[in-house]
């Protein structure tokens, strides 16, 4: 029996018989674009890469409440057809007679009460295959995709995004929107006592816009780097090619915030799926592990080894924002007095280092 990977209606990849066979490489997600690829790529790294990490916050609940083994990602996958709403890609098995419409997150309904399981632990009973990004949405905060008038949004608890959002405002940097859930839009997905709950432990619910879609796949960082060592080149070299200002702001950003937690799945391109060619850096997010209180933290998204504000301060040199607006606006909601006098300490620190070595600009 074979197995295809699809990207919308076009098949992309067969696997039969222990064996891969490559349809259409330029439209293979990045990860898997490679001359020799075997069953290890493509289960042992793609396919794990995709299920839902057991590190989630309530992800034992979702695969419980389905039945889903723990251990396995492809049957883990399976359950949605591998769908997710980051890109095209699903799976297909020899006499399944269905298309892209059929399985799409962004076109189908979706699970509503897996919502509640997601993001705040809710019992439920889902069997069989159904349609919910739950199983292929990355990251371990608390976390679920609800629709609302017609829109995705992904609701996660974490207050700092908030604040994040505001400061990213300031400074004019590109990135997802955060904005606060509450009243009878957070009826939807909570019950009182778990509202209750959530408050007592002093968080907030929050949402942003799902900014993928039917036309446009994310690519992370981290599968573009795997492309790169198979194909002989340089992934922060491409990076600075495709995007180099919208990279440049993410060091400054990163620093500010003190962001600990920028590691390569998320961030990364956008792909136009008519194509399969990147378009450029996709808007900075996932912001709820910033305003640490640790100092010196080493960067993860520069090829030589330095910390925060180093690559902040090489940024800097170049894309000469005006980073003390960030000093003349009021404490953003999210965060405390404490955080704050970090963030404009932080902030004048480098507005300083760069004024003094670079005088005349």
């Amino acid at each position: 029996m074979s197995l295809y990977l699809m990207a919308k209606d076009v098949p992309v990849l067969e696997i039969s018989q222990g064996k891969c066979r490559v349809i259409k490489r330029e439209l293979l997600p990045f990860s898997l674009r490679k001359d020799k690829m075997t069953l290890e790529d493509f289960y042992g790294t793609w396919v794990n890469s995709r299920a839902i990490q057991l590190s989630r916050t309530n992800s034992k609940m979702i695969l419980n409440s389905m039945r889903v083994p723990q251990t396995n990602a492809f049957k883990i996958c399976q359950t949605c057809h591998g769908a997710s709403l980051s890109d095209m890609y699903w799976f297909k098995e020899d006499g399944e007679e269905l298309d892209w419409k059929d399985v799409s997150l962004f076109r189908n309904d979706i699970s509503r009460a897996m919502a509640s399981t997601a993001l705040v632990g809710d019992v439920l009973r889902e069997y069989g295959k159904i349609h919910t990004p739950e199983l292929t949405t990355q990251g371990v905060a608390a976390k679920a995709w609800v629709r609302s008038r017609g829109e995705m949004y992904l609701y996660k608890i974490g207050k700092k995004e908030i604040a994040a959002s505001a400061i990213l405002d300031t400074l004019g940097f590109t990135h997802v929107k955060y904005e606060k859930v509450d009243g009878k839009e957070l009826d939807r997905v909570v019950t009182d006592k778990r509202r209750e709950l959530i408050r007592a432990l002093d968080e907030r619910v929050v949402k942003c816009r799902l900014i993928a879609s039917e036309e446009r796949s994310l690519v992370s960082f981290e599968d573009f780097q795997l492309y790169c060592q198979a194909n002989g080149k340089d992934a922060f070299e491409e990076v600075l090619r495709l995007d180099r200002r919208r990279y440049l702001e993410m060091q400054i950003a990163d620093y500010i915030l003190n962001n600990i937690d920028r590691h390569g799945a998320n961030w990364g391109f956008f792909m136009d799926n008519a194509s399969g060619k990147l378009e450029g850096l996709y808007p900075l997010m996932d912001h709820d592990q910033a305003f640490s209180d640790v100092e010196g933290m080493l960067s993860q998204t520069t090829r030589e080894e330095m910390d925060l504000e180093t690559a902040a301060y090489l940024a800097q040199t170049e894309l000469q924002a005006d980073i003390r607006k960030v000093c003349r606006m009021e404490m953003p909601e999210g965060i405390g007095e404490a955080q704050w006098e970090q963030v404009q300490r932080r902030t004048l620190r480098l507005a300083e280092r760069y004024e003094r070595d670079w005088p005349d600009r």
